[in-house]
């Protein structure tokens, strides 16, 4: 405090002054100590008739053992003298203090112990902005030039002096500057603020770094997202083209299967009538002719006879029967023909026999309803 106020003492002025002191009724015994006890009330305040603070006093003398006592007035007038100490601030000096109130708006440096500098946020150099959370003054986020509670300033007179409005607090203002460059913050500072400034920075960079965490946590929890919803859309993207694919590979197999049975059933047919053909070829006459009723089977095999055997006559020595092979050809064909007949005859037959038999079953079924219907006619008139 001693150095602060030693940067200070080329602005206070030791002036010997002669004073009216205004003493009550009561230390009229004890002139002096009620002079000092005036006195001491005034100290830190502004002294109109001196035009300065009053900061201290030292070498009281009473100048008379007589006093003055007015009927309007209830107080003892002392002359007296006194050498004081008065601190005379000009526009344009530099003060140096320091830091004990911060605000979003101001920061108030005390100067010699009782005097308030005040530096508004508009006196303040460009780029200041005020950290709630830390409780000081930031320039472009450089907390190493932070300006914290209880750091050691200079600032420069605006204005000249003003009484203070608070007379509790016995506090002169004054407005005050940092924008020049013989002003800011000391390079010097207490040990004590130095390792405030240190725990400062500290907790900055770890609250930098778990924000700098946060972000990149979110970041990769965004990527991952990001590739889980490339991955589905990819998936999706290749089922309809690979489902449509496989389709068309079944529709393309079951057509090559039709393909191939068609073929196959051609082959066969075309197998069979090439296996007929020579058959047909080989034995013309085995073949049975045509449909043909059993009344034109006799006129028929009698025409064929005449035209395959005409009639001859008999020779002299040779009999009358036909040759072997005119025999044979009349026997074959006559086979054949009780061939077809006994077919024909069986399968009307069989036609017949599935006649019968559904007959049989529709007399069965309405012989059961016929049963059915009686019984249910019995249990009613039993009922009834």
């Amino acid at each position: 405090m001693e150095e602060l106020d030693a940067r200070n003492l080329h602005l206070v002025d030791h002036v010997a002054a002669q004073l009216k002191v205004f003493i009550q009724p009561a230390y009229a015994n004890q002139v002096e100590l009620g002079v000092k006890k005036e006195l001491d009330k005034h100290v830190l305040r502004f002294m109109e008739d001196q035009q300065a603070v009053l900061l201290g006093y030292r070498s009281v003398k009473v100048l008379s053992k007589q006093a003055l006592l007015t009927a309007y007035i209830p107080y003892l007038t002392i002359d007296c003298t006194a050498e004081l100490v008065l601190f005379k601030p000009n526009i344009g000096n530099v003060l140096v203090g320091r830091v004990h109130s911060l605000s979003p708006g101001q920061l108030n440096v005390l100067v010699l112990g009782g005097i308030n500098a005040c530096v508004t946020e508009g006196e303040l150099p460009e780029g200041f902005r005020f950290d709630v959370d830390h409780n000081c003054w930031v320039r472009h986020g450089d907390y190493s030039r932070a300006i914290l509670m209880g750091d050691v300033v200079a600032c420069k007179v605006l204005s000249a002096p003003t009484i203070d409005i608070d007379q509790e607090q016995l506090l002169f203002n004054l407005d005050a500057s940092l924008l020049s460059k013989t002003t800011g913050l000391l390079q010097r500072q207490p040990p004590l603020q130095q390792q405030r400034r240190a725990q400062l920075q500290a907790a900055v960079a770890a609250a930098a770094a778990a924000e700098a965490a946060e972000v990149a946590a979110a970041a990769a929890k965004a990527a991952k997202a990001a590739r889980k919803a490339a991955k589905h859309a990819a998936k999706t993207a290749g089922a309809a083209p690979a489902k449509a694919a496989g389709e068309d590979d079944k529709a393309a197999a079951k057509a090559a299967r039709k393909a191939e049975k068609a073929a196959a059933k051609e082959a066969a047919k075309a197998a069979k009538k090439a296996a007929k053909r020579p058959q047909q070829e080989q034995e013309p006459a085995e073949q049975p002719p045509a449909k043909r009723h059993k009344h034109s089977e006799q006129p028929q095999q009698q025409a064929q006879q005449q035209q395959v055997n005409p009639v001859q006559l008999p020779q002299a020595g040779s009999s009358s029967q036909q040759s072997p092979t005119q025999e044979q050809q009349q026997q074959s064909a006559k086979k054949s023909s009780k061939q077809k007949h006994d077919k024909h005859r069986e399968k009307s037959d069989g036609m017949s026999k599935s006649k019968n038999k559904d007959k049989s079953k529709n007399k069965d079924k309405s012989k059961d309803k016929d049963k059915s219907k009686d019984k249910d006619r019995r249990k009613s008139s039993g009922q009834q």
